[in-house]
C-alpha cells in the first residue's frame, strides 16, 4: 500500500513519477505483471441537438456578409462612437465587402471604434497578458453586446493560452448561454464551443467534455480544421478511456504539476494529487491480490499433476476487467493502449508545437485588417 504525507505541494510530481518508473520496472522484470488493455466502453449518446447542414463557401460567405452588415448600420447609430471611426468603417467595409473570407474585417472594425479593444488586442499580439486583462475585463460588462461579447471570448482565449482554464471556463459557459447572440453578432460560436470543451478535458472532467465534444461535432460539422480536427482527436480518446486505471494517474498528475509550476497548489490541484495516490494504491493493491490469486489457481493446479494437459507455457483464461494477465510481465509500457489519453498528444506537443497551435486561434484577425486598423489610428494621430 501507497502511504504519503505532503509537507509541500511539489513532493507530488518527484514521488508519482518515482513510483510510476519502479512499477515499470517492476514489470519488465517480471517481478510484476504488466497491465493488459481492456474492453472500452462505447461512448455515451450524443445530446440532443440541431443537426445543422454545413454550408457552401458561397452560402457562408453570405452570411458573413450579412452579419457585418447590420454590424456597420449598428455603428452609425451608435452615439459613444466618433465620427471619424464610423467613417472608417463604412468606407473599410465598402474596400474588403467583396472578399472571399471577409469575417477578419468584424474584428478591425472593433478596434477601431473602441480604442480599448485595439489596447486589448495588441497586448495579447505581445503576449503581454497582464495589460490584455486589464483592458478587457471592464469591456466585457460594456453596454454594447458586439463589444462585449469579443471581450468575453478574446479573455477566455487569453487565459487557455496561458493554460489557466479553470480560469477561462466560466467565462466560456456564460458565452454558450448567449448561444443566439454569439451567432447574431460574431463568428465566435464554434470557437467558443471548442474551448469550453477543451477547458473540460483539460481539467480532467471527461464525462462533461464528451457530451461538449459530441455537440460540438453536431452543430459544427463544417467548422474550420484548427477547430475540428483536435475536437474530433480528442472524442476519440475520451471514447476509448479507461476509467480509474493507470492513464488517469497520469492525466492527474499532469494536471497537478502544471498547475503546481505556474505556482497554483490550490484545492482543486491538492484533491487530484490525492485521487492519483488513491487510484495508484488501488492499481499496485488490486496487482498484489491478482498475483496472489494466480499464484493460488498455479499451486492447485501444480497438486492435481501439472497442467492438466496443457503445454507448457500456454497462458490460463483472461481475467476480468479489473484484473491482471499472469506470466512474465513484458517490455513494453505499462498501459498499453490504442489510442492516447485524453489531452495527452496535446499535453506532449513540443512547446514550440502548442504554441503554434494557439496562435491559429488568432488567425481571424489577418494582416490586411491589421494595417486598416494602422492606418485609421495614424490619421487620427496626424489630425491630432
Amino acid at each position: 500500500m501507497i502511504t504519503m504525507w505532503r509537507d509541500s505541494p511539489t513532493w507530488f510530481s518527484g514521488a508519482l513519477v518515482a513510483l510510476l518508473l519502479c512499477a515499470q520496472a517492476l514489470a519488465a522484470a517480471g517481478s510484476a505483471p504488466a497491465f493488459r488493455v481492456v474492453a472500452t466502453r462505447p461512448a455515451a449518446s450524443a445530446p440532443a441537438g440541431e443537426l445543422r447542414p454545413i454550408l457552401s463557401p458561397e452560402a457562408a460567405r453570405r452570411g458573413a456578409v450579412e452579419l457585418i452588415d447590420r454590424f456597420v448600420a449598428h455603428v452609425q447609430g451608435w452615439p459613444d462612437v466618433e465620427p471619424a471611426a464610423k467613417k472608417a468603417v463604412a468606407e473599410g467595409w465598402k474596400t474588403h465587402r467583396e472578399e472571399k473570407e471577409p469575417q477578419g474585417f468584424l474584428t478591425a472594425a472593433l478596434a477601431i471604434v473602441s480604442p480599448m479593444f485595439r489596447t486589448a488586442l495588441d497586448a495579447i499580439e505581445k503576449e503581454e497578458y497582464a495589460i490584455a486583462e486589464k483592458v478587457l475585463g471592464p469591456l466585457m460588462t460594456d453596454k454594447d453586446g458586439y463589444v462585449a461579447l469579443h471581450a468575453t471570448a478574446m479573455l477566455a482565449r487569453a487565459l487557455v493560452e496561458q493554460d489557466r482554464t479553470d480560469e477561462a471556463e466560466p467565462l466560456l459557459a456564460a458565452l454558450v448561454g448567449r448561444e443566439a447572440e454569439l451567432m447574431e453578432k460574431t463568428f465566435l460560436e464554434a470557437e467558443v464551443d471548442f474551448l469550453a470543451a477543451y477547458c473540460q478535458v483539460s481539467d480532467l472532467r471527461y464525462e462533461e467534455a464528451l457530451a461538449s465534444l459530441q455537440r460540438f461535432e453536431l452543430q459544427h460539422p463544417g467548422a474550420a480544421d484548427k477547430y475540428r480536427l483536435p475536437a474530433r482527436q480528442m472524442l476519440q480518446e475520451l471514447s476509448v478511456r479507461r476509467p480509474e486505471g493507470l492513464g488517469d494517474v497520469s492525466d492527474l498528475m499532469t494536471y497537478a504539476s502544471r498547475r503546481l509550476a505556474k505556482g497554483n497548489a490550490g484545492q482543486p490541484v491538492r484533491d487530484k494529487q490525492q485521487r492519483a495516490v488513491e487510484l495508484l494504491d488501488k492499481l499496485i493493491q488490486d496487482a498484489e491480490e491478482q498475483e496472489k490469486q494466480q499464484q493460488q489457481q498455479q499451486r492447485a493446479k501444480g497438486g492435481k499433476g501439472g497442467q492438466g494437459g496443457k503445454a507448457e507455457g500456454t497462458p490460463v483464461a483472461p481475467a476480468g476487467d479489473s484484473m491482471l494477465p499472469s506470466g512474465e510481465g513484458g517490455k513494453g509500457p505499462l498501459h498499453r493502449r490504442a489510442t492516447a489519453r485524453p489531452g495527452e498528444q496535446w499535453g506532449q506537443m513540443r512547446p514550440e508545437e502548442r504554441q503554434r497551435i494557439l496562435q491559429s486561434l488568432r488567425e481571424s484577425f489577418p494582416s490586411r485588417y491589421r494595417q486598416l486598423v494602422e492606418q485609421y489610428y495614424r490619421q487620427l494621430a496626424k489630425e491630432e
